[in-house]
Formats: structure tokens, sequence, C-alpha cells
């Protein structure tokens, strides 16, 4: 009873021991991923392909779609810190003497594993596509509101759900227009491509109904078919072009898509999709396990000698898995073995790790008397 209660007092330590840099770590994360996320967008605002009403909105929803990342690389980061400062001071030879082996500091570890998992898997499940679905929404309610005025000259401007891109050499802010534009639009669909090189762009008050109307001056438009059968030149002094104003529906997106649509698909980013996000929380686990043995160290190294050798390790891990989706996206590689394998790497690292003590264990099992002997 006195070993047991023991051991619930050493687990609650080990515990607390990881939460305390993990609050810290997860914090920092966030904030510098934030802080990331809103210069991207801030640097988008000011060149004109956002409202400054929905930055904050797109700034959140980023930062809640990579919580599925940054929980788990900051558990992991800070089991190899917590337990490396018990290991620099002696903490684990005094628990090991009071029979409280690394096998029960993996334990311990294991569990607090499991309950961030679960918050990894509602985030990556259930949090993910809706923060997609509602990033894209706002994009296209940006994307409405165009307007010429405000964009930066020798810069290109794509825009993905109405599929154009729009390039200046030069702005005329006085009589607010662009001068030298190149506009071509259908470049990602299979009908024909239209593309626009005019002198100069003005752009007209929008209508009632929200649509935006482009007055192309002195130029060349051309209709290129993708075969190249039916192209067509067109050689004009004025041309006006209409661009609805009303946001078009964003239409099925795999990252957006509910997990009942990804079920069953058979398109290779519907199953890169379904596979990334229940591969997270089983990541977290793998990897809050393998900081176990990375956290090892000797008293003279230092508090956080293996911080380094374990951030290499995850950025290699991270990097690998980004690239098997990619690869599953693409037709690559089969749903077999589809993400998992940069994980079953892994998996082979931590049997190397403990191998050592699992054949101690399995030596001292042989070996102990049986009883009454």
């Amino acid at each position: 009873m006195i070993r047991l209660i023991k051991f619930f007092f050493l687990d609650r330590y080990i515990i607390r021991e990881v939460l305390r840099p993990f609050a810290a770590i997860c914090s920092l994360f966030i904030l510098m991923f934030g802080g990331y996320s809103t210069a991207k967008i801030l640097s988008e605002a000011v060149a004109g392909l956002l409202p400054v009403d929905i930055v904050s909105q797109l700034i959140a929803l980023k930062v809640v779609i990579a919580l599925e990342v940054l929980l788990p690389i900051g558990l992991y980061l800070s089991v190899v810190m917590g337990l490396g400062r018990l290991h620099t001071d002696s903490e684990v030879v005094a628990m090991a003497a009071c029979g409280y082996s690394e096998g029960r500091i993996l334990w311990s570890v294991l569990r607090l594993g499991l309950f961030v998992a679960l918050i990894v898997g509602f985030f990556s499940m259930m949090l993910r596509p809706l923060a997609y679905e509602k990033s894209y929404i706002l994009k296209n309610r940006a994307e409405a509101q165009f307007d010429i005025n405000k964009l930066e000259a020798g810069r290109f401007y794509a825009s993905e759900s109405s599929d154009y891109v729009i390039f200046a050499e030069a702005v005329d802010r006085k009589q607010q227009r662009l001068e030298k534009v190149f506009f071509s639009r259908g470049l990602k669909s299979d009908e024909k491509v239209k593309t626009i090189y005019a002198q100069s762009l003005f752009q007209e008050e929008k209508k009632a109904n929200g649509d935006t109307l482009l007055k192309f001056e002195d130029g060349y438009a051309y209709e290129l078919a993708p075969r190249g059968s039916d192209d067509f030149v067109l050689k004009f002094k004025h041309l006006t072009l209409t661009l609805a104003g009303a946001p078009e529906p964003t239409g099925y997106k795999s990252k957006a898509a509910a997990m009942r649509q990804l079920w069953g698909s058979g398109n290779p980013k519907d199953i890169a999709e379904l596979q990334w996000r229940l591969l997270r929380p089983v990541s977290t686990v793998i990897l809050a396990m393998l900081a176990v043995p990375l956290s090892r160290t000797k008293p003279r190294q230092g508090r956080y000698g293996k911080t380094i050798l374990a951030i290499v390790l995850f950025a290699v891990y991270y990097n690998l898995s980004g690239m098997a989706k990619t690869w599953v996206k693409e037709g690559v590689i089969g749903p077999i073995p589809g993400v998992w394998w940069p994980d079953c790497l892994l998996v082979a690292i931590l049997c190397f790790f403990y191998w050592p003590v699992w054949r101690s264990w399995w030596r001292a099992r042989r070996l102990k008397p049986a009883p009454g002997y």
C-alpha cells in the first residue's frame, strides 16, 4: 500500500515537471506562429487583397489549424526538457533506488500523451475542417471586394476562387488606372484560357448586384484552347470585362470536408487528408514516448543537452510526413504505406532505444526464482 501511494505521488511529480515547460513552450509557439501569420496576412491586407475587418479572423483560424502540430511538438520538447532536468539533478537515480523504474516514467508520460492526443484529435478531426471552411469563405468574400486601386505595381495577384491573375507594370494613382496590364483567366480549368494584354485598365464603380466592371484600353485579347485548335486573337481599342461581385461557392475541398465525406473516398487528396487527420493523435503519443529516452542525460552534460538532437529529429520527421502526404495526394504512393511510414520509422527508433531495457527486463523475469523456492 505504501509503495502504491509513493508511486502515485511520483507519477504526479513526473507529470507536473512535464506540464511546466509544456505550457510555456506551447504559448511561445502560438505567439511565434501567430506573429508569422499576422505579418503575412497584414502584407496581403496592405496590398489590397484582404479587407482589414477579416484579418483577425484569418489569424485566429490559422492558429487553430496549426494547433494540431504545435501541441504534439510542445509535449515532445516538454518531456525532453522536463525529464532532462530530473536526469541532470540525479532525481531519476533517486527514484530508481525507490523502485520507480524508467518503465514507470514511460507509463506516466504515456498517460499524459494519451490525454493530449485526445485534444489533438479533436482539433485535427473536428476543428480543422471547420476552420478551413471558414477561411475559404472569408477569402471568397475578400476577393469579391476586388479593387484595382489598391494594387501595387510589379506584383502578380492571383484569385483562387475566381481563377484569375493580374499584373501591372505601373500604377497611376491620380488617374486611378493600371498601365501595361496582363490579365488571365481560366488557368486552372479545362476550358479556354482568356488572356488580355492592355496599355491601361480602369475600374468602374460596382453595380447594384456587386459586379465589378474592368475596362481595358488599347490591347490584345487571346482565347487559347487546351489543344490549340480553336485559338482566337482580338485587337481592341476598348474592352469591358465583368467580374462577379457575389462570392462564388467554395465547392468541395478536401481540407474543409467532414470526416464522413472522406471515409470511403477513392480520391488521393481525400485519402491523404483522412490519413493526416487520423495520424495526428497517434504521432502525439509516439513522439511523447520517444522523448523519454531522448531525455537521458549525464549529470555534467547539461540540463537540456539532448534538446537540439530532439529538435533536429522532429524537423526530419515533420518534413518526411509532409513529403509523404504530398506523395499520396499526387498518387505517387497508394494508401498503403500512405502517410504512415514516417511514423513507422519513429516506432523503429523507439524500439532501438528501448531494446536494452526490454532485454534486461526479460532476462530478470526469466531468472526470477519460482514462488516457494
